[in-house]
């Protein structure tokens, strides 16, 4: 998953940048917590884990996406302050939480998947 989750982070920086560019900078910032939780998998699988070849139990995997969803979560509510109309805020905050979490749940999903396979393998 950590080809898909550098596409999806790359596509939201290129939102992101779009936004700048458009001179709406509070939508450009709304948009960044996004890319907190895919980029937290590429980095731990693909980096940490293929790179720099060391071992991450599926528990070390699934706190740090924990941790990316908390992180992103607060940073979402910093982010919702810049937001005009409160309506706006709930609905900006109600889909991009739900997304983060959903994404995290498909993730951790796939490691606990993995962690199974290699249980398997092993015996």
């Amino acid at each position: 998953m950590a080809i898909e989750c550098s596409v999806i982070t790359g596509i939201f920086v290129l939102i992101a940048v779009v936004f700048f560019r458009r001179k709406r900078k509070e939508w450009a910032l709304a948009v960044l917590p996004l890319t907190l939780v895919p980029l937290t998998d590429f980095v731990l699988e693909f980096i940490v884990i293929k790179v720099l070849k060391v071992e991450v139990t599926a528990f070390g995997g699934i706190l740090a996406l924990m941790i990316a969803v908390a992180a992103s979560a607060a940073w979402l509510g910093a982010a919702s302050g810049a937001l005009k109309h409160k309506r706006t805020m709930a609905t900006y905050l109600g889909i991009t939480n739900a997304f983060n979490v959903a994404l995290a749940a498909i993730l951790m999903n796939t490691i606990l998947q993995r962690a199974g396979e290699l249980e398997s393998i092993l015996k």
